[in-house]
């Protein structure tokens, strides 16, 4: 075993895949498993099994089946080594030396991007504090961010082509400062801004946002063209806008269990200086359910979404409601411009303490600011209440757009207990019976499954379908065997020198290939060849499908030897089947030419070729030996 796998088989031993699952949703005990609705695809019956003794999770609706690595890939879009790095870290397992020479380009490819962004947020921090980045500084100063600048590396782009000498003299990769988009072509899209680094989950920069400043360079508009007053680094492989929140990292360490969701990247850091280190941000999108998923370990507490009041924080407070209906989180809507200041536009104009303000009035507007997120409602009530401004509910014809507007948001949810909890609620706000609103949620159109990220839609059973005829016979005997192989891993020592007819499907062939290593480690229980394989598999969805369903199989096998032996010796006659045919077609035309001899020939061939395929019962204890049968020129029918 290299140091590469034997490090994966430490970590994974160190690491209860039950306790890490539960970090994330809630499981409850069926049987000798526990089971959840699954993650990964909307559902209204648990389908997710984890199993405590395996250390591994299957989903009977959508598929997916992986270990702890797996779970971290699949659920925070993690590749396997951050997956590997993180769970070394928390089981304290040492890797060093442990991926060298292992898919090195790769590797440092994904080291290359994280560490060429981290040294342009450096480059950006240190111009502010030089002479360029003055105009900056006396902006940040001026809305009370002056103490942020150090802590949370605010930096500044310099203006003249600063960030192109810089990465030339540094030999950072281009291609990633581009898909960040530092660079396009010769220009650089932020220059002149103040520069926030945006960072994920686990501290590592994976983009930027940027602010204008005010009577700085790009600040004023260019004929027809007005310069957005905030932009951010596009999509790229390392930063993801419906995953990242601006502040999670920072959040996260400070362990609190309510996080405050906002708007922008100075709400945020106002928050942290104030003493609200829960707060975060989303980046050019609203808070969605993705967001949601992603801090559910974190924010037991619920998160409180806040909302500037203006026309544009109500539609993204109205548009957070459809998208947030059906998640396991606790929402909560407080809107800021309802808080009784009118001056106070968003949380950094509560929280900041400008130069010159007097401390008590500062203190005050923070108290307020406090009130307001204790005093936050839930999301549906936020939610009526701004229906309540667009529609005027006294008249009929406004009750049937609000009725039908309920039932569209009441489809997004898929456990059926919330569904009718809200239904009643909405029912209740709109004045109509409960099975007024049931027929209309009737009638509304299903929506469509959910995608992944990639564009795939859940399928709605998964494990091997065999296909008619022989072919799918076959199919179903690898798919069979390797269940017996999981159900008694010894049985694989007797392949030693393969399996006739050789196996067709590659992925069976490839985990048999495991199990014999799996085997020869002393991996002979069912329990620990699972866990083996799994740690092997990690990399490789369509092995993780497979076993998942073959442990399935097997855990309903009885006599797994048997049952074994019975399909080695059908795939034997099955692969015998052609030679058969062939040898009866020649004995047809044997006899329809009257040649005697090549008829008695190919009939001896073909009663030979039966006798080898006929099963042969085991004798009692003491019987006499049951009697050869005829020879070739015996009278037996073909």
């Amino acid at each position: 075993m290299d140091r590469f796998e034997d490090a994966v088989l430490r970590i994974k031993e160190a690491t209860d895949l039950v306790a890490l699952v539960e970090s994330y949703l809630p499981l409850k005990p069926r049987g000798r498993n526990l089971i959840a609705l699954c993650p990964f695809h909307a559902e209204s019956t648990p389908s997710f099994h984890v199993s405590r003794e395996k250390q591994f999770y299957k989903c009977f609706g959508c598929g997916k089946a992986g270990d702890v690595f797996t779970w971290l890939m699949e659920r925070d879009g993690l590749t396997f080594r951050e997956a590997m790095e993180l769970l070394a870290e928390r089981a304290g397992v040492a890797l060093d030396g442990v991926f060298a020479g292992r898919d090195p380009e790769r590797s440092k490819a994904a080291q290359d991007a994280h560490g060429a962004l981290a040294a342009v947020a450096g480059f950006f921090a240190q111009a502010l504090l030089g002479s360029d980045g003055a105009l900056a500084r006396e902006y940040l100063d001026r809305r009370g961010l002056g103490e942020a600048i150090g802590p949370w590396r605010i930096g500044y782009h310099p203006v003249g082509g600063a960030l192109q000498r810089f990465a030339a003299a540094q030999r950072l990769p281009r291609d990633v400062l581009e898909a960040a988009g530092l660079l396009r072509g010769d220009r650089e899209p932020f220059r002149g801004r103040v520069m926030f680094p945006i960072e994920d989950e686990r501290g590592r920069v994976v983009g930027f946002g940027g602010r204008i400043v005010p009577g700085g360079p790009g600040s004023e508009p260019d004929g027809d063209y007005t310069p957005p007053k905030y932009l951010n680094s596009p999509e790229s492989p390392l930063f993801h806008k419906r995953r990242v929140l601006f502040g999670l990292s920072r959040a996260k360490q400070s362990g609190q269990r309510r996080l405050l969701v906002m708007e922008g990247y100075t709400d945020v850091i106002a928050c942290h200086l104030a003493g609200f280190p829960g707060a975060v941000a989303s980046l050019g999108t609203a808070f969605t359910a993705d967001h949601a998923r992603t801090v559910e370990r974190y924010a037991s507490d619920g998160v409180v979404l806040m909302f500037d009041g203006d026309r544009a924080g109500v539609q993204a407070a109205e548009r957070a409601v459809r998208e947030l209906v059906g998640s396991r989180l606790a929402v909560r809507i407080a809107m800021v411009g309802e808080a009784g200041d009118g001056s106070a536009k968003d949380p950094a104009d509560l929280l900041t303490a400008r130069p010159g303000e007097d401390p008590e009035w500062v203190a005050e507007r923070r108290v307020r600011f406090a009130d307001l997120v204790d005093s936050a409602e839930p999301m549906l009530t936020v939610w009526f209440r701004l229906l309540r401004r667009r529609l005027d509910l006294t008249q009929a014809v406004h009750i049937e757009t609000a009725a039908r507007e309920c039932a569209g948001v009441l489809q997004r949810i898929e456990e059926p207990l919330r569904q009718s909890a809200c239904l009643q609620e909405m029912a209740r706000h709109l004045l109509l019976p409960v099975a007024t609103l049931e027929r209309l949620l009737a009638q509304a159109p299903k929506p469509a499954r959910p995608a992944d990220e990639h564009g795939a839609r859940p399928k709605a059973n998964v494990g091997p379908v065999p296909q008619r005829g022989a072919a799918g016979l076959a199919e179903r005997s690898e798919f069979e065997l390797l269940a017996c192989v999981l159900a008694k891993p010894t049985l694989v020592e007797r392949w030693e020198h393969g399996i006739e007819p050789p196996l067709g499907n590659q992925a069976v062939v490839t985990l048999l290939a495991m199990v014999r290593d799996g085997v020869a480690l002393g991996r002979t229980s069912s329990a620990e060849l699972m866990r083996y394989l799994f740690a092997r598999a990690a990399e490789a969805p369509e092995l993780r499908e497979l076993l998942g369903s073959a442990d399935e199989r097997a855990s309903g096998l009885t006599d797994a030897e048997a049952v074994c032996d019975g399909l080695l010796a059908g795939r034997r006659r099955l692969a015998l089947e052609p030679k058969k045919r062939g040898l009866q077609h020649q004995l047809q035309q044997a006899l329809a030419a009257g040649d005697r001899d090549r008829a008695a020939a190919v009939q001896a061939e073909l009663l030979a070729l039966l006798r080898a395929d006929l099963p042969r019962p085991a004798a009692a204890p003491g019987a006499p030996s049951a009697p050869r049968a005829a020879g070739p020129q015996g009278s037996a029918p073909p």
